[in-house]
């Protein structure tokens, strides 16, 4: 099922950036078609995006932990100064 989402996502994709580049290469673009372009890019833009957005909250959270670990071993020590 992956492999339909992928030749999908190719697909319109695909043709969507044709559409807005070949509308941009000539003098006199075409407003439907411009629209179209676009219209197939979009989902798969905010597939992406929702994709990156989620995958970045992740990343940020483990580099604290070994900021929790390093703060953590420096009181070990402090503790073992007290005895």
């Amino acid at each position: 099922m992956s492999r339909w989402f992928l030749l999908k996502d190719i697909l319109l994709t695909g043709t969507g950036l044709f559409l807005v580049l070949s509308q941009a290469l000539v003098p006199t673009p075409s407003d439907v078609l411009l629209a179209t372009g676009l219209a197939l890019t979009i989902p798969a833009v905010a597939g992406h995006a929702r994709n990156l957005l989620s995958g970045t909250a992740g990343p940020s959270s483990p580099p604290s932990s070994p900021s929790g670990q390093s703060d953590s071993g420096s009181s070990s020590p402090g503790g073992d100064d007290d005895e």
